[in-house]
């Protein structure tokens, strides 16, 4: 029995090319073939849905890469900014010859 719900899968390494018409985006995606990229499937976007999409990939493109971070055990951990000691700030100021 086959499903309706069958979606086509592409694989593509490369934007080849994207232009704007009529209020649509089209999007081609391609491979690398050897010395030259091939074309492999052309995305259509209206152009009032072309922000939503980009930012969902991104957002998507984010999340993957923290779970493959935190799965490396390779998060960084950013050193806390060094506290500033007010005694020695306000001394040296007033340390200034006049």
């Amino acid at each position: 029995m086959t499903s309706e719900n069958v979606v086509d899968d592409y694989f593509v390494e490369r934007i080849e090319n994207v232009s704007f018409a009529n209020g649509v985006f089209r999007v081609s995606l391609g491979t690398q073939e050897e010395s030259e990229t091939r074309s492999v499937v052309r995305l259509m976007i209206p152009a009032n849905q072309i922000s939503s999409i980009l930012q969902g990939m991104a957002n998507a493109a984010r999340n993957i890469d923290q779970k493959v971070q935190a799965k490396l055990g390779q998060n960084e951990v950013k050193p806390e900014p060094e506290a500033i000691d007010n005694k020695q700030t306000t001394a040296k100021r007033g340390s200034k010859k006049k």
